[in-house]
């Protein structure tokens, strides 16, 4: 009989995800071992277990691990975004003085007063709610390292700020550089010159959830460059079905990154179907770079 806490987990997480969550033996020490690094970390904000617990299962992935991905999830961070959006003063002064704190780094080459005023603009937008939507803080789900999923969003509102207002707000390497060098979308174009290595994570790990007959598929078709037909006399399958089966793990792939890009970068379904052209764009180099490792 799981605990009252456990059950309360279990009621808020992705119904889709529940039966294999109640057959994790583990569950409830993986539970209790993520409050604990949580507590331990923020002994000060007085975290709710239950409260917290709810907006931990309310954030997991349908499909994954067979724990959800709790194990690995950022817990310390997860926890300071919770405490955050709900209001908590030394927990939002600590994401001033880890996170925020950072945005010189992340734009080595802005002006400080373009810093500066992206920092406030980038406050209310982690902070506050917007159009009756909650702060974007609130989609934060703990499986990138904060810090990274915060410097997405604010990348992002920096690329608004540059098509609002392109001449009042040169770039340190122009636009139409980033344009010509990456691709007829300047916003895909930022994107990919600043987000190189989340892709290839995303993908690797997207890459990693596939089963290892997907993977194989894929592996002979686009590093080994098998045919269709040459696989479909390996496997003695129809040459209709083997393409099934490769368009099948291709598109599964996709969805796959599509979520792994979503805890990553924190962008809206809009952004991340933008940005998915990108990777579909690129799917058979990212594929015989992957696979053939």
């Amino acid at each position: 009989m799981p605990s009252e806490q456990t059950a309360f987990f279990l009621s808020r997480a992705p119904r889709a995800l529940v039966p294999t969550l109640r057959e994790h033996p583990g569950l409830e020490s993986v539970l209790a071992g993520l409050m604990r690094t949580a507590r331990e970390a923020w002994p000060e904000v007085g975290l709710e277990a239950e409260a917290f617990l709810g907006h931990v299962a309310e954030r997991l992935p349908s499909t994954g691990e067979a724990d959800g991905g709790l194990a690995s999830l950022h817990a310390e961070d997860l926890a300071l975004a919770f405490t955050c959006v709900r209001g908590s003063a030394r927990a939002i002064e600590a994401l001033e003085a880890r996170v925020l704190s950072q945005l010189e780094k992340w734009l080595p080459g802005e002006a400080p007063s373009q810093v500066d005023e992206l920092r406030q603009l980038l406050r209310q937008r982690l902070l506050l709610p917007t159009g009756g939507a909650p702060p974007k803080l609130a989609f934060y789900s703990g499986r990138a390292p904060l810090a990274h999923w915060v410097r997405a969003v604010a990348l992002r509102l920096l690329i608004d700020q540059r098509r609002a207002a392109p001449r009042e707000q040169p770039m340190g390497e122009a636009l139409p550089a980033l344009v010509e060098r990456l691709g007829a979308d300047p916003e895909l174009a930022f994107i990919r010159e600043r987000h190189q290595e989340d892709f290839r994570v995303a993908f690797r790990a997207a890459l990693g959830r596939l089963d290892i007959q997907e993977r194989n598929l894929l592996r002979l078709h686009h590093v080994h460059g098998l045919s269709m037909d040459a696989m479909a006399a390996t496997t003695r399958a129809p040459r209709s079905t083997v393409a099934r089966w490769i368009a099948r793990a291709r598109e599964r792939l996709l969805v796959l990154t599509r979520e792994e890009l979503t805890a990553r970068l924190g962008l809206t379904p809009g952004e991340l179907d933008s940005l998915l052209r990108l990777v579909r764009s690129q799917l058979d180099v990212s594929l015989r770079q992957l696979l053939a490792d």
